[in-house]
Protein backbone atom coordinates (compact mmCIF):
# COMPACT_ATOMS: atom_id res chain seq x y z
CA UNK A 1 0.00 0.00 0.00
CA UNK A 2 1.48 3.43 -0.79
CA UNK A 3 -1.47 5.82 -0.05
CA UNK A 4 -0.69 8.38 2.55
CA UNK A 5 -4.79 9.10 3.14
CA UNK A 6 -4.67 5.28 3.47
CA UNK A 7 -1.52 5.24 6.34
CA UNK A 8 -3.67 8.69 7.89
CA UNK A 9 -6.86 6.36 8.10
CA UNK A 10 -5.17 3.38 9.75
CA UNK A 11 -3.34 5.29 12.43
CA UNK A 12 -6.09 7.01 13.23
CA UNK A 13 -8.12 4.10 13.41
CA UNK A 14 -5.34 2.37 15.44
CA UNK A 15 -5.01 5.26 17.73
CA UNK A 16 -8.88 5.63 18.51
CA UNK A 17 -8.91 2.12 20.12
CA UNK A 18 -6.06 2.47 22.09
CA UNK A 19 -7.06 2.59 26.22
CA UNK A 20 -4.14 4.23 28.05
CA UNK A 21 -4.21 1.22 30.08
CA UNK A 22 -2.59 -1.98 28.56
CA UNK A 23 1.17 -1.99 27.36
CA UNK A 24 -0.09 -1.06 24.07
CA UNK A 25 3.41 0.19 22.84
CA UNK A 26 3.24 -2.49 20.05
CA UNK A 27 -0.15 -0.12 18.60
CA UNK A 28 2.08 3.13 19.55
CA UNK A 29 4.94 1.91 16.95
CA UNK A 30 2.69 1.31 14.25
CA UNK A 31 0.71 5.07 14.87
CA UNK A 32 4.09 6.37 14.72
CA UNK A 33 5.09 4.45 11.26
CA UNK A 34 1.98 5.05 9.58
CA UNK A 35 1.71 8.87 10.25
CA UNK A 36 5.82 9.36 9.38
CA UNK A 37 4.77 7.44 6.14
CA UNK A 38 2.08 9.89 5.27
CA UNK A 39 3.94 13.08 6.65
CA UNK A 40 7.10 11.90 4.60
CA UNK A 41 5.04 11.43 1.88
CA UNK A 42 4.24 15.01 1.98
CA UNK A 43 0.34 14.78 3.02
CA UNK A 44 -0.04 17.91 5.11
CA UNK A 45 -3.13 17.29 7.22
CA UNK A 46 -0.67 14.44 9.06
CA UNK A 47 1.70 17.33 9.73
CA UNK A 48 -0.27 17.86 13.18
CA UNK A 49 -1.73 14.55 13.76
CA UNK A 50 2.22 13.37 13.80
CA UNK A 51 3.64 16.58 16.15
CA UNK A 52 0.62 15.92 18.49
CA UNK A 53 1.46 12.06 18.52
CA UNK A 54 5.27 13.13 19.26
CA UNK A 55 4.00 15.38 22.26
CA UNK A 56 1.48 13.83 23.80
CA UNK A 57 2.43 9.96 23.25
CA UNK A 58 6.54 9.94 23.17
CA UNK A 59 6.59 13.28 25.43
CA UNK A 60 9.17 14.54 23.24
CA UNK A 61 8.85 18.73 22.36
CA UNK A 62 11.88 18.12 20.12
CA UNK A 63 10.83 15.87 17.36
CA UNK A 64 7.06 17.33 17.65
CA UNK A 65 8.27 20.75 17.26
CA UNK A 66 9.03 20.76 13.34
CA UNK A 67 5.57 19.06 12.64
CA UNK A 68 3.70 21.33 14.91
CA UNK A 69 5.43 24.36 13.40
CA UNK A 70 4.81 23.47 9.81
CA UNK A 71 1.04 22.47 10.05
CA UNK A 72 0.57 25.93 12.47
CA UNK A 73 2.24 27.68 9.57
CA UNK A 74 -0.23 26.16 6.91
CA UNK A 75 -3.16 27.82 9.36
CA UNK A 76 -3.75 24.41 11.76
CA UNK A 77 -5.55 26.52 14.69
CA UNK A 78 -4.88 23.34 16.64
CA UNK A 79 -1.04 22.82 15.75
CA UNK A 80 -0.94 26.49 16.57
CA UNK A 81 -2.22 25.48 20.05
CA UNK A 82 0.32 22.90 20.63
CA UNK A 83 3.26 25.01 19.48
CA UNK A 84 1.87 27.26 22.26
CA UNK A 85 2.29 24.51 24.87
CA UNK A 86 5.47 23.71 23.95
CA UNK A 87 6.73 27.20 23.56
CA UNK A 88 5.24 27.06 27.55
CA UNK A 89 6.92 23.81 28.24
CA UNK A 90 10.07 25.61 27.56
CA UNK A 91 9.65 28.54 29.81
CA UNK A 92 9.23 31.04 26.67
CA UNK A 93 6.01 32.49 27.64
CA UNK A 94 6.01 35.45 24.98
CA UNK A 95 6.19 33.01 21.81
CA UNK A 96 3.46 30.74 23.68
CA UNK A 97 1.06 33.83 23.82
CA UNK A 98 2.41 34.47 20.32
CA UNK A 99 0.62 31.13 19.11
CA UNK A 100 -2.56 31.01 21.31
CA UNK A 101 -3.16 34.14 20.02
CA UNK A 102 -2.89 33.40 16.06
CA UNK A 103 -4.99 29.75 17.33
CA UNK A 104 -7.54 31.37 19.35
CA UNK A 105 -7.84 33.78 16.59
CA UNK A 106 -8.79 31.27 14.10
CA UNK A 107 -11.46 29.50 16.46
CA UNK A 108 -9.45 27.20 18.41
CA UNK A 109 -11.28 26.58 22.19
CA UNK A 110 -8.29 25.22 23.85
CA UNK A 111 -5.59 28.42 22.39
CA UNK A 112 -8.40 30.44 23.70
CA UNK A 113 -8.02 28.51 26.79
CA UNK A 114 -4.65 28.84 27.32
CA UNK A 115 -4.25 32.53 26.28
CA UNK A 116 -6.79 33.30 28.80
CA UNK A 117 -5.41 31.21 31.47
CA UNK A 118 -1.58 33.22 30.25
CA UNK A 119 -3.71 37.10 30.70
CA UNK A 120 -4.82 35.49 34.46
CA UNK A 121 -1.81 34.77 35.44
CA UNK A 122 -0.24 38.18 33.72
CA UNK A 123 -3.00 40.33 36.04
CA UNK A 124 -2.02 38.35 39.05
CA UNK A 125 1.75 38.25 39.07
Amino acid sequence: MSDPEAWLSMALSLEAGMTGYADESEAEQEIENLLRLAADAGLPKVFGELGSFLWHVRESDDEAYPWLLRAAESGNAAAMNLVGDIHDFRDESDEAVAWYEKGAALGDEQAAASLAAFRGMEQRG
